[in-house]
């Protein structure tokens, strides 16, 4: 049997919750943990990059107890909640169902083999340099090295290893790369300052929601652009992190994973 503060302890033991508070000390904003406490047995659980309408619905439909989310259920504090709501209609449906519901958003990326790391390696990383460190182990952004190759095909082999169509690509596609600096998300702040402040001279910048004034700074700076769906970018991640703890879980009880196609 398992209860929610176990699952929680096996959550941790891959991306623990104090990674998130460093963040937050350091002036990034999270809301991770447990975001609704509906029963403490843990019977069937639905992992999910997002606590979505079709999530809450996969996981009532498989008769999951537990949603464990990357993205917070709650993000930025709300004053009202409604079913006519985008933002606030899953949980409110959730809660209904008396659903546990568990974010791992900011300690997930900055963890060992979190989101942030397994994108580089999607990317081709064998290795890689932590760019913006938290701590004295875990950090932000990662440089690495790729078999040379033309700008061109880096972007399709990209787009292979992430399952996505939905790109766009900056920078001359015959051009040769070889070193690259991946962002998780929206990095586009983390990626300025990487490269104004001399700690990548990366050829190619990959990431996702980048403003037009990033994007413009960075093209200006001679780099070549890689934007990838936000979704994308961190499912591949949070796929590798179902696994692992799937696996930690067991047979305490049973784990499903939920891939929203439409955001690819």
């Amino acid at each position: 049997m398992l209860e929610t503060d176990g699952l929680m302890k096996i959550l941790e033991s891959f991306a623990p919750l104090e990674l998130s508070r460093k963040s937050v000390e350091n002036g990034d904003y999270d809301n991770s943990g447990i975001i609704i406490g509906g029963d403490r047995a843990v019977n069937r659980i639905l992992f999910s990059l997002d606590l979505s309408e079709a999530a809450v619905k996969r996981a009532a439909g498989l008769k999951c107890d537990t949603v464990v989310t990357h993205h917070p259920a709650i993000y930025l504090p709300v004053k009202s909640l409604s079913l006519s709501d985008g933002t606030t209609a899953p949980v409110l449906r959730a809660a209904n169902a008396r659903m546990n519901v568990i974010s791992m958003h900011l300690n997930l990326d900055l963890a060992t083999e979190g989101t942030d790391a397994c994108l580089a390696e999607a990317l081709g990383a064998k290795d890689y340099k932590i760019l913006d460190y938290i701590d004295d182990r875990h950090g932000y952004g990662r440089e690495f090295t790729v078999r040379k190759t033309t700008f061109g095909e880096f972007v399709r082999r990209a787009k292979k290893a992430l399952f996505t169509s939905r790109v766009l690509a900056y920078g001359k596609k015959s051009d040769e790369i070889n070193k690259c600096a991946s962002f998780a998300g929206a990095g586009s702040s983390h990626a300025l300052k990487a490269v104004a402040g001399g700690q990548t001279d990366a050829q190619v910048i990959i990431t996702s929601d980048m403003p037009h004034h990033a994007l413009r700074e960075l093209i200006e700076a001679g780099k070549k652009v890689l934007l990838i769906t936000h979704y994308a970018a961190e499912n591949y991640g949070f796929e590798k992190f179902y696994e692992i703890a799937s696996e930690k879980i067991g047979s305490r009880a049973q784990t499903y994973y939920f891939r929203d196609k439409r955001f690819m």
